[in-house]
C-alpha cells in the first residue's frame, strides 16, 4: 500500500512539474513576440508598394519571401462599394488566417487598398494553452485511475493477502467484513465462506472424535461384564461344580450367548475406532424378500426359542428389493436385540405392507413402550431412553440403522402403542 501512494505521489510530482515547464517554454515573453513579428513584414511591403502602381505590385508578391504574410490582395478605390466592402470584410481569407486592410497613396493620393492575410501568434498561444489544458486532464485522469485502483483493488486485497495464511496456520476465529467491491467482493466473500466452512468442519470433527472416544471407553468397559461371565463360567466347567449333563448345556449356552454379545461389542468397536458411518460403503443390489427374510429367522430363530420369545412371520409378497440384505440384516439385528433387551420377552412380530410404492417392513415388540416425549430423540446418537434403566447400552444401535437406510435410499421410523414399540423400514423396489 505505501509503496502505491509513493507511485500516486511520483506521477502527480512529475506530471506537475513537466506540465508547468512546457507551459514556462510554449507562453514565455519571446515566444510570444510572435504576435507582432507580422507588422514588421507589413510595414516593409507598404514602403515598397508606395514607390510604384498598386495594382502591379500584388502581383510580384511571393509568400515565400516572407514568414508571416500569407497572402496579398489589392482593391482599386474606385471599384464598387459593394466589392469594397466584401474586400474589407475578408471575403477570400482563410478561417485560420487573420488580415489587414492598408489605404496606399502615390503622389498624397489614395490609389487603392492592399490586404495582407498573415498568421497571427494569438492562435499558437491558444493551441499552446488548449495542449495544457488537455495535458492537465490527461494527468487528472492518470490519477483518478491510480486513486480507484488503489481503493478498489489495492486496499481490499491488503486486507485479505494475510487471510490464507491464516487459514493455513488453523486460525478460523477472525471474520471478514462483507465488501461491495466489484473486484474482489465475491472473492472475499468466498474466503470467508471456506473460513466458516473450515470452522465448521474442525468443529465437527472434534466433536466426532470424542463422540469416537467416549463410545469406544464404553464399549471397552461393557466388554468387561460378558468376560467376566465366560470366565466364570468356564472355571465352574473346568472345576466340575455342575456334574449334570443339563446343567452344563446351560452353562456352555450362557458362554455361548456371552461370546456373541463380545462380537457385537468388538465390532462395534472396530467400526467407531477405524472409519465413521458416513465412509460405511452400501453394495446395493436387488434381492428377494423370501431369501432376506430366511436369514434373518435362521440368525435368530433359535435364541428367541431359548428365550421363549415367539417370533410371528406376516404373510407378504415374494418382491425384488432394491438396497444391500447385508446392512438390511444388521438393522434387524439391531432391532430385535432392542425388542430383547427392552420388551417382555413375549412376541416380536415381522409384518409386511406397501405404500405409496414403497416396501415396508414392520418389526413390532410387545411391552411398555418408550414416553411419547422421547419419540423424537430415539434415533440420536448415543441417546438412550427412561426405560434402559441398568441395561447394558450405549445409545448407537438404532442411530446407526437410521444412517446405514438412508445410505440404501429409505428410511425408518418408530411408532408406539399401549401394547409395544413399532420400528418400520421403508425400502425401495
Amino acid at each position: 500500500m505505501k509503496r502505491f501512494n509513493r507511485l500516486i505521489l511520483w506521477v502527480v510530482l512529475s506530471g506537475l512539474a513537466g506540465i508547468a515547464a512546457f507551459a514556462g517554454y510554449a507562453l514565455s515573453p519571446l515566444r510570444t513576440e510572435h504576435s507582432k513579428a507580422y507588422r514588421i513584414e507589413v510595414n516593409r511591403i507598404l514602403h515598397q508598394a508606395s514607390q510604384q502602381e498598386g495594382p502591379a505590385f500584388p502581383l510580384m508578391f511571393n509568400a515565400s519571401d516572407y514568414s508571416y504574410i500569407r497572402s496579398m490582395s489589392w482593391m482599386d478605390k474606385d471599384a464598387e462599394p459593394l466589392a469594397i466592402q466584401r474586400f474589407f470584410d475578408g471575403s477570400g481569407v482563410k478561417d485560420s488566417e487573420e488580415y489587414i486592410v492598408k489605404p496606399i497613396y502615390l503622389d498624397e493620393r489614395l490609389s487603392g487598398f492592399l490586404r495582407f492575410s498573415y498568421e497571427d501568434g494569438s492562435s499558437y498561444i491558444r493551441g499552446n494553452v488548449v495542449l495544457i489544458v488537455i495535458l492537465l486532464l490527461i494527468l487528472a485522469a492518470v490519477t483518478g485511475l491510480l486513486l480507484y485502483v488503489r481503493a478498489q483493488i489495492i486496499r481490499p486485497f491488503h486486507k485479505i493477502e494475510k487471510l490464507p495464511y491464516e487459514l493455513a496456520k488453523g486460525h478460523l476465529n477472525p471474520g471478514m467484513k462483507e465488501s461491495k467491491s466489484r473486484f474482489f467482493g465475491k472473492f472475499i466473500w468466498g474466503l470467508d465462506l471456506l473460513r466458516q466452512t473450515l470452522d465448521t468442519q474442525r468443529q465437527t470433527n472434534h466433536r466426532l472424535e470424542k463422540d469416537r472416544q467416549t463410545l469406544v471407553a464404553s464399549l471397552s468397559h461393557e466388554l468387561k461384564t460378558p468376560v467376566a461371565a465366560i470366565k466364570l463360567y468356564s472355571s465352574a466347567l473346568s472345576d466340575g461344580l455342575y456334574e449334570s449333563e443339563a446343567k452344563q448345556r446351560d452353562c456352555a449356552r450362557l458362554i455361548g450367548q456371552k461370546a456373541e454379545q463380545i462380537e457385537h461389542l468388538i465390532a462395534s468397536i472396530i467400526t467407531t475406532s477405524v472409519s465413521s458411518l458416513q465412509e460405511v460403503e452400501i453394495q446395493s443390489s436387488e434381492f428377494y424378500i423370501r431369501d432376506w427374510l430366511q436369514r434373518a429367522v435362521h440368525n435368530h430363530k433359535e435364541r428367541l426359542d431359548l428365550l421363549k420369545i415367539r417370533l410371528e412371520i406376516g404373510g407378504y409378497q415374494n418382491k425384488l428389493l432394491l438396497g444391500d440384505p447385508d446392512k438390511l440384516l444388521e438393522v434387524l439385528d439391531n432391532i430385535i436385540e432392542n425388542a430383547i433387551k427392552y420388551g417382555d420377552g413375549t412376541r416380536i412380530g415381522i409384518t409386511f405392507e406397501e405404500e405409496d410404492f414403497r416396501q415396508l417392513i414392520r418389526i413390532e415388540n410387545s411391552g411398555v413402550p418408550i414416553m411419547a416425549n422421547e419419540l423424537p430423540y430415539i434415533f440420536t446418537s448415543f441417546w438412550r431412553g427412561s426405560n434402559a434403566g441398568d441395561k447394558q447400552g450405549n445409545g448407537l444401535g438404532l442411530f446407526i440403522c437410521k444412517q446405514l437406510l438412508q445410505k440404501m435410499g429409505g428410511d425408518i421410523f418408530v411408532e408406539a402403542s399401549g401394547r409395544g414399540m413399532c420400528f418400520v423400514l421403508v425400502l425401495r423396489y
